[in-house]
């Protein structure tokens, strides 16, 4: 589901040099809406399909979280202090990713786990569904998500697991054969 056609996006960004590949921020004026990797074309794509450009306005919401999400690249941020917007995402949706939200920096949880935590705790599958289409990567902390035997199933950016291996390990994570020691 795109998230674009729920909220009415205003200013976008392409970081093109991230240590887990390029990615994109968009935000409505409600707060983050989108951020996600890709490639450039990708985010032209996105851009095109937002009824955006690369001059659209920009507002000191996408600098911010722009200066959040490379301070976070540079080590210096740990916790992301942004309004997200989470417009037409269903009530079971947005409780997993608030609670996904909620996943301190470095530190892993289940399937099983974050599923309980957002009141369901039988729909740990439904709840990796919610995770791999997750509107606003990162900031939404999917990556801290792994498989009850601590496999880093699924990651469904650019890279796959490898990329979600870089951002656990940028956070202090312990990897070994794409398992969390």
């Amino acid at each position: 589901m795109s998230l674009a056609s729920h909220a009415r996006l205003i200013s976008a960004v392409f970081f093109k040099d991230s240590p887990a590949g390029s990615l994109a921020l968009a935000v409505s004026e409600k707060g983050l809406a989108r951020l996600f990797f890709c490639s450039r074309e990708e985010f032209i794509d996105f851009l095109s399909a937002s009824h955006l450009t690369d001059t659209s306005r920009s507002n000191d919401l996408i600098e911010i979280a722009f200066s959040q999400v490379s301070e976070y690249f540079e080590g210096r941020r740990k916790v992301f202090d942004l309004p997200l917007d989470l417009s037409g995402q269903t009530p079971f949706r947005t409780s997993v990713l608030k609670a996904c939200a909620q996943i301190p920096f470095g530190e892993i949880i289940t399937y099983g786990e974050l599923a309980a935590r957002s009141g369901s705790p039988k729909a740990a599958r439904a709840a990796g569904g919610v995770m791999a289409h997750n509107p606003i990567a990162l900031v939404i902390p999917c990556h801290r998500v792994v498989g009850s035997d601590r496999g880093l199933h699924g990651f469904s950016s650019p890279g796959g697991l490898a990329t979600k291996a870089v951002l656990l390990r940028h956070e202090g994570v312990m990897i070994e054969n794409e398992r969390v020691l």
